[in-house]
Protein backbone atom coordinates (compact mmCIF):
# COMPACT_ATOMS: atom_id res chain seq x y z
CA UNK A 1 0.00 0.00 0.00
CA UNK A 2 1.48 3.59 -0.95
CA UNK A 3 1.00 6.46 1.59
CA UNK A 4 0.77 9.88 -0.01
CA UNK A 5 2.44 12.32 1.88
CA UNK A 6 1.41 16.54 1.46
CA UNK A 7 3.66 19.59 1.38
CA UNK A 8 3.36 21.43 4.70
CA UNK A 9 0.93 24.38 3.76
CA UNK A 10 -0.83 22.55 0.92
CA UNK A 11 -4.30 23.60 0.85
CA UNK A 12 -7.84 21.96 0.50
CA UNK A 13 -8.13 21.43 -2.82
CA UNK A 14 -4.76 19.79 -2.68
CA UNK A 15 -5.99 17.29 0.23
CA UNK A 16 -9.53 16.74 -1.85
CA UNK A 17 -7.25 15.72 -4.95
CA UNK A 18 -4.91 13.22 -2.79
CA UNK A 19 -8.17 11.93 -1.56
CA UNK A 20 -9.20 11.59 -5.30
CA UNK A 21 -6.31 9.79 -6.46
CA UNK A 22 -6.00 7.16 -2.99
CA UNK A 23 -10.03 6.58 -3.92
CA UNK A 24 -9.17 5.87 -8.14
CA UNK A 25 -6.42 3.24 -6.99
CA UNK A 26 -7.99 1.86 -4.29
CA UNK A 27 -10.55 -0.39 -6.60
CA UNK A 28 -11.08 -3.66 -5.13
CA UNK A 29 -11.83 -4.84 -8.69
CA UNK A 30 -15.66 -5.17 -7.91
CA UNK A 31 -16.58 -2.15 -10.21
CA UNK A 32 -16.17 -4.79 -13.37
CA UNK A 33 -19.44 -5.23 -15.04
CA UNK A 34 -20.96 -8.19 -14.30
CA UNK A 35 -21.70 -10.91 -17.32
CA UNK A 36 -25.56 -10.64 -18.47
CA UNK A 37 -27.40 -13.67 -18.20
CA UNK A 38 -28.07 -15.93 -20.76
CA UNK A 39 -31.06 -15.45 -22.74
CA UNK A 40 -34.52 -16.63 -22.04
CA UNK A 41 -36.65 -18.35 -24.66
CA UNK A 42 -39.65 -15.70 -25.26
CA UNK A 43 -42.91 -16.64 -23.78
CA UNK A 44 -45.52 -15.01 -25.87
CA UNK A 45 -49.72 -15.31 -25.69
CA UNK A 46 -50.48 -16.02 -29.19
CA UNK A 47 -52.44 -13.26 -30.85
CA UNK A 48 -56.42 -14.65 -31.61
CA UNK A 49 -55.74 -17.23 -29.09
CA UNK A 50 -55.82 -15.28 -25.40
CA UNK A 51 -59.73 -15.06 -25.26
CA UNK A 52 -62.14 -18.09 -26.04
CA UNK A 53 -66.13 -18.38 -25.46
CA UNK A 54 -68.37 -20.84 -24.87
CA UNK A 55 -72.34 -21.02 -25.81
CA UNK A 56 -75.22 -23.18 -24.76
CA UNK A 57 -75.56 -26.58 -27.16
CA UNK A 58 -77.36 -26.31 -30.22
CA UNK A 59 -77.54 -22.28 -30.25
CA UNK A 60 -76.46 -19.57 -31.99
CA UNK A 61 -73.73 -17.21 -30.92
CA UNK A 62 -75.38 -14.62 -29.34
CA UNK A 63 -75.36 -12.94 -25.88
CA UNK A 64 -78.14 -14.57 -24.11
CA UNK A 65 -76.27 -18.12 -25.43
CA UNK A 66 -73.36 -17.12 -24.12
CA UNK A 67 -71.84 -19.80 -21.08
CA UNK A 68 -68.68 -18.16 -20.43
CA UNK A 69 -65.95 -15.55 -21.61
CA UNK A 70 -62.56 -16.29 -20.53
CA UNK A 71 -58.84 -14.49 -21.28
CA UNK A 72 -55.48 -15.53 -20.75
CA UNK A 73 -53.63 -13.09 -19.54
CA UNK A 74 -50.62 -11.58 -17.34
CA UNK A 75 -48.21 -13.98 -18.65
CA UNK A 76 -44.56 -13.93 -16.80
CA UNK A 77 -41.51 -16.45 -17.40
CA UNK A 78 -38.30 -16.95 -16.03
CA UNK A 79 -36.21 -19.39 -16.97
CA UNK A 80 -33.24 -21.80 -15.97
CA UNK A 81 -30.51 -23.40 -17.74
CA UNK A 82 -29.44 -26.70 -16.06
CA UNK A 83 -26.88 -29.46 -17.94
CA UNK A 84 -28.19 -30.20 -21.75
CA UNK A 85 -31.35 -28.29 -21.46
CA UNK A 86 -33.10 -24.89 -19.67
CA UNK A 87 -36.36 -25.07 -17.80
CA UNK A 88 -38.75 -22.61 -18.34
CA UNK A 89 -41.25 -21.16 -15.60
CA UNK A 90 -44.48 -20.34 -16.85
CA UNK A 91 -46.73 -18.03 -14.67
CA UNK A 92 -50.66 -16.57 -16.10
CA UNK A 93 -53.65 -15.78 -14.94
CA UNK A 94 -57.09 -17.41 -16.66
CA UNK A 95 -59.95 -14.60 -16.49
CA UNK A 96 -63.51 -15.92 -16.33
CA UNK A 97 -66.52 -14.23 -16.90
CA UNK A 98 -69.65 -16.10 -16.02
CA UNK A 99 -72.52 -15.97 -19.23
CA UNK A 100 -76.02 -16.05 -18.57
CA UNK A 101 -76.45 -19.60 -20.04
CA UNK A 102 -73.59 -20.94 -17.68
CA UNK A 103 -75.26 -24.45 -16.06
CA UNK A 104 -73.24 -25.38 -12.60
CA UNK A 105 -70.78 -23.14 -10.90
CA UNK A 106 -67.29 -23.97 -12.76
CA UNK A 107 -65.59 -23.95 -15.96
CA UNK A 108 -63.08 -26.34 -17.61
CA UNK A 109 -60.63 -24.40 -19.34
CA UNK A 110 -58.54 -26.37 -22.37
CA UNK A 111 -55.18 -24.48 -23.25
CA UNK A 112 -51.91 -25.02 -25.00
CA UNK A 113 -48.50 -24.26 -25.01
CA UNK A 114 -46.43 -24.64 -27.99
CA UNK A 115 -42.51 -24.31 -28.11
CA UNK A 116 -41.51 -22.81 -30.97
CA UNK A 117 -37.46 -23.95 -32.39
CA UNK A 118 -35.49 -22.06 -34.69
CA UNK A 119 -36.91 -21.02 -37.99
CA UNK A 120 -39.83 -21.12 -36.03
CA UNK A 121 -41.19 -25.09 -36.59
CA UNK A 122 -43.55 -26.43 -33.77
CA UNK A 123 -40.96 -29.12 -31.82
CA UNK A 124 -43.86 -29.53 -29.25
CA UNK A 125 -47.37 -28.91 -27.91
CA UNK A 126 -49.00 -29.83 -24.91
CA UNK A 127 -52.64 -29.36 -23.93
CA UNK A 128 -53.54 -28.41 -20.32
CA UNK A 129 -56.70 -28.03 -18.52
CA UNK A 130 -58.19 -25.87 -15.67
CA UNK A 131 -61.35 -26.14 -13.81
CA UNK A 132 -61.99 -22.69 -12.53
CA UNK A 133 -64.99 -22.71 -9.96
CA UNK A 134 -67.67 -19.53 -9.44
CA UNK A 135 -68.50 -19.07 -5.55
CA UNK A 136 -72.50 -18.73 -5.41
CA UNK A 137 -73.17 -15.19 -6.78
CA UNK A 138 -69.19 -14.37 -8.66
CA UNK A 139 -69.82 -13.04 -11.67
CA UNK A 140 -65.93 -13.62 -12.41
CA UNK A 141 -63.39 -16.32 -11.33
CA UNK A 142 -59.82 -16.87 -11.94
CA UNK A 143 -56.93 -18.64 -11.05
CA UNK A 144 -52.80 -17.97 -11.36
CA UNK A 145 -51.42 -20.85 -13.50
CA UNK A 146 -47.58 -22.18 -12.46
CA UNK A 147 -45.53 -24.86 -14.55
CA UNK A 148 -42.78 -25.31 -15.78
CA UNK A 149 -41.10 -26.91 -19.06
CA UNK A 150 -38.02 -28.20 -19.74
CA UNK A 151 -36.44 -27.93 -23.16
CA UNK A 152 -34.15 -30.50 -24.10
CA UNK A 153 -31.36 -29.89 -25.76
CA UNK A 154 -31.19 -26.09 -25.33
CA UNK A 155 -28.30 -23.99 -24.30
CA UNK A 156 -27.84 -20.64 -23.19
CA UNK A 157 -26.22 -19.83 -26.47
CA UNK A 158 -28.88 -20.68 -28.57
CA UNK A 159 -31.67 -19.82 -25.92
CA UNK A 160 -33.08 -17.04 -27.72
CA UNK A 161 -34.15 -18.82 -30.43
CA UNK A 162 -36.33 -20.77 -29.05
CA UNK A 163 -40.17 -19.51 -28.14
CA UNK A 164 -42.85 -20.88 -25.95
CA UNK A 165 -46.73 -20.10 -27.15
CA UNK A 166 -49.65 -20.07 -24.70
CA UNK A 167 -53.20 -19.63 -25.74
CA UNK A 168 -57.04 -21.10 -25.44
CA UNK A 169 -57.69 -24.50 -27.74
CA UNK A 170 -60.00 -23.34 -29.89
CA UNK A 171 -62.50 -25.57 -31.29
CA UNK A 172 -63.99 -25.45 -34.81
CA UNK A 173 -66.90 -23.79 -34.37
CA UNK A 174 -64.70 -20.94 -32.59
CA UNK A 175 -62.37 -20.29 -35.53
CA UNK A 176 -65.20 -20.18 -37.64
CA UNK A 177 -67.15 -17.88 -35.74
CA UNK A 178 -63.92 -15.69 -35.85
CA UNK A 179 -63.68 -15.98 -39.51
CA UNK A 180 -66.82 -14.20 -40.01
CA UNK A 181 -67.18 -10.41 -40.26
CA UNK A 182 -68.03 -8.73 -37.51
CA UNK A 183 -70.77 -6.50 -39.42
CA UNK A 184 -73.11 -8.04 -41.82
Amino acid sequence: MSKATLAPGSGPAAVALAALLLAACAGDGTDAPSPQPPACPGALILQGAERTAAYAEGAAASPEAQRYLAVVTNLASACNYVEGAVDVDLAFDLIVERGPALEGDSVELTYFVATMGPGEEILAKQLLSSAIAFEAAERVAGSREQLTLRLPAVTPADGAAYALYLGFQLDGAELDQRLQPLLR
